[in-house]
């Protein structure tokens, strides 16, 4: 693997660990229609400010959001929203297979034989 590979390997591995929350994902999500600031961010998810701030940081660390300060006002906004058309794809991909593999297993059942 050359340096080129190793790097951008490094920076998948690093989406990919900032995904890895249920509420970054569901901060993702609002960010996807419109840039938030953090306090009404945090509101619209039912955190903190300081949580929902420690959670941006780590999405803005990763490169997936930005944020622009306006006065004493900082705006979050989603720089990469292919992320989550991503994660829906894999979702629909998972959950289909989950359910061609059910089928399977009853369609089995049915026939009589052990699963």
């Amino acid at each position: 693997m050359d340096e080129f590979d190793a790097y951008r390997y490094e920076l998948r591995t690093e989406m990919f660990k900032a995904l890895a929350n249920p509420m970054r994902l569901r901060m993702l999500e609002r960010l996807r229609d419109r840039p938030w600031c953090v306090c009404e961010l945090a509101a619209s998810v039912g955190v903190d400010k300081s949580v929902a701030s420690k959670h941006l940081s780590q999405l803005k660390a990763a490169g997936l959001v930005d944020d622009e300060r306006r006065g004493t006002l900082v705006e979050y906004r989603l720089v990469a929203p292919c992320v989550l058309d991503m994660a829906e794809c894999a979702e629909r991909a998972i959950l289909a297979e989950r359910r061609r593999r059910l089928e399977v297993l009853e369609a089995g059942r049915e026939g009589g034989e052990a699963p």
